[in-house]
């Protein structure tokens, strides 16, 4: 049946934790066990232009997302994704130890956060924020009659094609043990003639310079070894996108390559912006 509107979540099913790499790309996927919160806010700071006597003008200085987290216990590969730090493992079973060490010269990373909400009467919510960081304390306390509890705080801003957060509602509940999909970026500063890309030994015909999305999406849907869906191009003519989808969905693909000899003005390159993940 259709998704009620308004969709009602109710508690915490699952959080997730995934660390950016310094390329850009995504690391694997880690759960924060018990999870117990996730809160979040968009937050902008304004600058007021005032002249007679009144308001004139009023401009953000761009969105970002405030968020709060809390898990029981402690995941120390949790730990290491949102603090860095370095995980060493030694010993074997019953003398196992595991252990983090961060050092004063590890600077907080970057990482994504999944999270998922249950919804009152079909399928669930998926939160993401894209790129946070914690910029206050991660913190718990050892107390006498009670269970540790991880709680940590800070700030989400932008990714690298300016996403900043997904609120998704599905009409069939889904676990957040999907993958990513691969995202590639070509760009280019020519100014007139063609180029080709070539994706796994398959090319394309001649692409115009300034190639619109749709045409871009049929030219590589037309390889034998890309399907209709299984790749969605967005941005604009010289910065173009491709999504890889449909059959190739969660796959870590090969990354397409240029040829610019008949390019002018400029060149073109592609570059990996997030590599595709399996489902963990």
């Amino acid at each position: 049946m259709p998704l009620n509107d308004p969709v009602l979540p109710y508690g915490i099913r699952d959080i997730k934790v995934t660390p950016i790499n310094a390329n850009g790309t995504l690391g694997t996927a880690v759960d924060l066990p018990v999870a117990q919160t996730l809160s979040f806010s968009e937050a902008e700071e304004f600058q007021e232009l005032r002249g007679d006597d009144r308001v004139v003008a009023i401009h953000g200085q761009g969105p970002m997302v405030e968020f709060d987290l809390e898990a029981g216990g402690i995941s120390l590969e949790a730990w290491q994704v949102m603090t860095g730090g370095t995980l060493s493992e030694t010993g074997a079973t019953p003398n196992q130890v595991k252990g983090l060490t961060k050092l004063v010269t590890q600077n907080r990373p970057y990482f994504r956060i999944d999270g998922q909400s249950i919804n009152d009467v079909d399928g669930d919510t998926h939160l993401v924020i894209y790129k946070a960081k914690i910029t206050d304390n991660l913190e718990g306390e050892f107390a006498d009659g009670e269970f540790f509890v991880t709680s940590c705080s800070g700030q989400g801003i932008g990714n690298s094609i300016d996403q900043l957060y997904t609120i998704t509602w599905n009409e069939t509940t889904s676990a957040l043990t999907a993958g990513f999909n691969e995202l590639q970026l070509i760009a280019s500063n020519g100014t007139g003639g063609t180029f080709t890309l070539t994706y796994s030994a398959q090319t394309t015909t001649a692409l115009a310079f300034g190639i619109t999305t749709a045409a871009l999406t049929t030219a590589l849907e037309a390889l034998s070894n890309l399907a209709p869906g299984d790749v969605l191009v967005t941005g604009v003519p010289g910065q173009w996108y491709v999504e890889f989808m449909g059959t190739l969905a969660n796959t870590n693909v090969a990354q397409m390559t240029v040829d610019n000899t008949n390019l002018t003005g400029g060149d073109a390159a592609v570059a990996t912006i997030r590599q595709g993940a399996p489902a963990a």
